[in-house]
């Protein structure tokens, strides 16, 4: 897919996304894209999926109450805070432009784990312009992409983490999306019981191996 048609698919999401976000009940909306069996991915053509739900899921708010006390104690949003340490490092950054940057994680739960985030503040996918779309495909297309090189096409998950649509003020958190290769080995006994990843790969020797598929 070329950049304009990777941001006809993020306006197909934020298009379902205000349609259902006002709807009685609704509370959280997940948008998430499986590829490959091992991810999950039950059919063979690609697609993503939404799901509407009356709940906040448990890991959406462990990051919201996670920037929400960041906040409080620094007075600064924590996503936007790591996206300029990354962009001025460069040691984990994939691959960035004027309004995104895609960069790998310093505690990522997987080998290749790559998140791509918006560099100015905005809690909320849904507000994201047109003009926003286009530069997110650039970013997008290169860190999976190179992901997609880099690992000959493996089973992996992406998810857009937003603000939840509650009517809540959300001020302290900042929307992305998580890119999670699917590990080649599964959780064993150490990962069930701790509930801690092991990542097989420093973030810093993942970022340079994937900037070098692009």
């Amino acid at each position: 897919m070329n950049e304009m048609e990777v941001a006809e698919v993020f306006d197909a999401f934020q298009d379902r996304y205000l349609d259902l976000m006002n709807k009685k009940n609704i509370n959280y909306i997940a948008i998430f894209h499986n590829h490959g069996r091992e991810a999950g991915a039950s059919i063979p053509h690609p697609h993503s999926q939404l799901m509407a739900i009356p709940v906040i899921a448990p890991y959406i708010k462990l990051e919201l109450d996670g920037a929400e006390r960041y906040y409080r104690s620094n007075k600064h949003c924590v996503y936007c805070v790591m996206a300029e340490y990354e962009s001025n490092e460069k040691k984990r950054v994939v691959f960035e432009n004027d309004e995104f940057i895609a960069f790998c994680p310093f505690a990522s739960r997987a080998a290749f784990e790559v998140w791509v985030m918006p560099k100015k503040h905005n809690p909320y996918f849904e507000r994201i312009t047109d003009s926003q779309k286009i530069k997110l495909a650039e970013v997008f297309q290169k860190g999976l992409g190179s992901i997609y090189k880099a690992l000959n096409d493996p089973p992996y998950n992406f998810y857009i983490h937003t603000s939840p649509c509650d009517g809540k003020d959300y001020s302290h958190f900042h929307w992305h999306i998580e890119i999670l290769p699917v590990p080649p080995t599964p959780w064993a006994g150490f990962e069930l019981e701790t509930g801690i990843e092991v990542s097989t790969i420093q973030p810093e020797v993942a970022a340079e191996f994937l900037r070098k598929q692009i």
